[in-house]
């Protein structure tokens, strides 16, 4: 049974790709051309397209018996009218494809882009790029503060648990456990929120004097920024011509090219107004006090209960096995900022905490021999 779909594309990409082609036949030997992935945001999930919807024609040219390239350059031919016709049969539904569907696992442009590299996948990568003219999904102000939270939580985490360690491997008591992981959490904490205040605050209030400087530099003797960033750009390979064409039309558009001049030349991302590095403390503090809580919570939830004359490992070893899981899970939202993959990001974390706590915990016991061999008569 065949169909119609009208797609606008006056406000936003078209937003599916497909699969298929008389050169690249589907899994079950077809060589149709069918919708692969459809994103929540284009023209094709809006006019109702389906993922494993058969493609017939595309603003009546037909996409049967055509190679997978020759249909992407039809639909591609399609776009710039900004509305896009096509028949489609639904007869023939897919299960073996792939579709955002809206969970925030290729929600926006950048996911989608990373998704698409990661597959080698060039058409994903095309539909990544055109979703750039889509609405854009801006950041939550919480957002912006995930980085500091996932880093001031492992470090709140590694630095309490080395004093566990190493109270644990001196034996001394459980209440001195707790005294000794309290105060240095409280203190880290605070010498750690206050550290990442300073240091925002300080780039932050550098970043905006160069730029102020930039900018009268600009106004006063615009001529010469230009020559400078053609002299930059001519270092990079292009010609003298090529980079001053490019900067002349670059200084027509000013805050832009003080921005540019702040990357190339001084190395220096424009200021952001939006960040404040009040917050970013705060953020840090909290999340290493809560964080770092972990290693001691089996010594405050557990000190009542009776494990015979083990209980000082009993509860270390607890206290072992709750800061592992808790280095894992914050290792693998820590990979979202790199390209390790998410275990191994996990693992990763986990071994650092493993060897700082066992230096630490060595380092424990053989100051408690220390201190029992000179206490010898």
């Amino acid at each position: 049974m065949s169909k119609v779909f009208h797609l606008n594309l006056s406000t936003c990409g078209l937003g599916f790709t497909i699969a298929g082609g008389v050169d690249a036949p589907l899994e079950d030997g077809s060589t149709a051309i069918v919708v692969r992935d459809i994103h929540e945001c284009g023209a094709a999930r809006k006019a109702g397209l389906h993922v494993g919807d058969k493609l017939i024609s595309v603003n009546h040219k037909p996409l049967v018996n055509v190679t997978h390239q020759d249909a992407v350059e039809l639909i591609k031919d399609a776009i710039p009218s900004q509305h896009v016709t096509l028949e489609v049969d639904r007869a023939n539904m897919m299960s073996d494809v792939t579709v955002d569907k809206g969970d925030g696992a290729a929600a926006d442009r950048l996911t989608l882009a990373r998704k698409a590299f990661e597959a080698h996948d060039p058409e994903l990568s095309r539909l990544a790029h055109e979703l750039g003219a889509a609405p854009e999904r801006h950041q939550t102000e919480a957002g912006q503060y995930v980085k500091a939270a996932v880093f001031g939580g492992m470090d709140g985490i590694v630095t309490t648990f080395a004093v566990v360690a190493s109270v644990n491997g001196a034996d001394l008591a459980t209440g001195v456990v707790i005294i000794m992981g309290f105060a240095n959490l409280i203190a880290d904490g605070i010498s750690m929120g206050m550290g990442e205040f300073m240091s925002a605050l300080s780039e932050s209030q550098y970043t905006l004097s160069e730029r102020v400087r930039e900018e009268w530099e600009f106004d006063h003797n615009p001529e010469g920024e230009i020559k400078e960033m053609v002299d930059l750009y001519m270092e990079k390979g292009f010609s003298e011509e090529e980079a001053t064409q490019i900067m002349t039309i670059m200084a027509k558009h000013r805050e832009f090219f003080i921005d540019h001049m702040m990357v190339e030349e001084l190395g220096l991302m424009p200021p952001d107004e939006g960040e404040s590095p009040a917050k970013n403390g705060l953020v840090m503090f909290l999340s290493f006090v809560a964080f770092g809580l972990v290693p001691l919570l089996s010594y405050l939830a557990l000190s009542t209960v009776d494990f015979g004359s083990n209980k000082s490992d009993a509860l270390f070893g607890i206290a072992c096995a709750m800061t592992a899981v808790a280095l894992f899970i914050l290792g693998a939202v820590k990979s979202r900022f790199s390209t390790q993959s998410w275990y191994m990001s996990g693992f990763s974390v986990v071994i650092n905490g493993a060897v700082s706590a066992g230096a630490a915990y060595l380092v424990g016991l053989g100051l408690e021999n220390l201190v029992s061999l000179n206490d010898c008569p």
